[in-house]
């Protein structure tokens, strides 16, 4: 890998975790597909990196448009190819050619395309939109940067993009920076009152909003969100090697990709509440849904108590959760705790269970009268476990 493509593969490994990016993936005839593809869920992330210098030429002009074409639209032609290629294949070999990525189902999709030009020094424009096969979005290295740092989920990141096409189309837009257009999303969240034919600015908004109020309060939120993303990085760590199957690593990642798919804000929330179980000691926690959200969440620490039967507990725990939980499809058990050897250790187990028969209820109502799981919930709101109860993960 160039050095450009390294630094953008690191900063997805770090946005988007190990199971669902790829560098440099095998494409048609086992060539390179793209420098770095980003699979979860129905997202497919196409991304092509460039480093291009600019030219020499005494007309600036000249030296722009031969930069925007090596950096840029040379860049589109290989989205667009690897996107064809995709097209024809359910499946692609990662870049050790061992182990191989699964796409979701062709209709089901969704797709972003995304150049990446390093060489321009962060000063000239970049042209985006549709290059002749869909929309394209351009970033140089600057906005690439602050992008995959601070929408540092797959959520996060591909909602940007989404809204942000929806909200320019149509409109004449011009700002000097990427970064200037993410303060402005992150402010207004695009909701503005008025009907506009035009967005305009002379720069400025990025760093003006970093030195305000709201950017600072943010930030002391964010760690306590980091218990999540901790926690995804150990479940690959400790479940995950060269020598998984394909067929464990894949139903491995169906369990996982749940938790991945959750925004900051619900990890800032998550991870506070998850903290708070672990430093309190308790046998399990039982969480209701998001908003918006079709999954609920157990949490159960591990102890010297409970560590034999740990996998059956989690999963009766679950059961119990979902008849307590109607309106939700799946369950998503959580387990953490110390194996006595200092290591941190965190299990999960996933359970889709989109309808509730009168057999299920029955068993699961055995469960909790004969065990007791979740008899007497104690009730509580979880604004109670935010940043003035937060202890640093509880497991240290």
């Amino acid at each position: 890998m160039t050095p450009s493509e390294h630094y953008v593969a690191s900063l997805c490994q770090k946005s988007f975790l190990p199971f669902w990016n790829f560098p440099n993936p095998v494409g048609k005839k086992n060539k390179e597909l793209c420098d770095v593809l980003v699979v979860c869920g129905n997202y497919v992330l196409i991304i092509s990196v460039k480093d291009i210098r600019m030219p020499y030429h005494s007309d600036e002009n000249v030296r722009y448009e031969r930069w925007v074409k090596k950096a840029i639209e040379d860049s589109a032609k290989q989205i667009y190819g690897a996107e064809r290629f995709l097209k024809t294949v359910n499946e692609i070999y990662a870049k050790n050619r061992t182990h191989k990525i699964s796409l979701p189902p062709k209709s089901e999709r969704i797709i972003f395309r995304i150049a990446i030009a390093f060489g321009s020094d962060n000063t000239l424009p970049l042209p985006y939109g549709d290059f002749g096969q869909g929309y394209v979005h351009v970033f140089d290295e600057e906005s690439t940067s602050i992008l995959l740092n601070e929408l540092d989920t797959i959520t996060d990141f591909t909602k940007y993009l989404t809204d942000k096409v929806q909200f320019l189309k149509g409109k004449y837009f011009s700002m000097p920076k990427e970064s200037d257009f993410l303060a402005f999303y992150i402010q207004t969240g695009l909701d503005i009152d008025e009907k506009v034919d035009s967005i305009v600015s002379d720069g400025g908004l990025w760093d003006s909003y970093i030195e305000s109020d709201e950017y600072a309060e943010w930030q002391e939120l964010l760690p306590q969100s980091n218990i999540w993303d901790y926690m995804i990085t150990q479940l690959h760590h400790y479940h995950i090697s060269e020598e998984t199957t394909d067929e464990r690593r894949n139903e491995f990642e169906e369990a996982v990709r749940v938790i991945n798919q959750e925004s900051r804000i619900n990890r800032i929330e998550l991870g506070g509440i998850l903290d708070n179980a672990i430093h309190r000691k308790l046998s399990a926690r039982m969480l209701r849904p998001l908003k918006d959200a079709n999954h609920c969440y157990v949490f159960m620490p591990l102890t010297s108590k409970n560590w034999e039967g740990k996998e059956k507990e989690l999963e009766l725990r679950c059961i119990v959760a979902r008849m307590e939980n109607p309106n939700v499809e799946r369950v998503i058990g959580i387990a953490f705790g110390n194996n006595g050897d200092g290591q941190d250790v965190y299990d999960i187990c996933a359970h889709y269970i989109p309808e509730l028969s009168e057999e299920f209820l029955a068993r699961a109502k055995e469960v909790r009268d004969e065990l007791g799981y979740f008899k007497k919930p104690s009730i509580s709101n979880s604004k109670e476990y935010r940043k003035e109860d937060f202890k640093g993960f509880g497991l240290y």
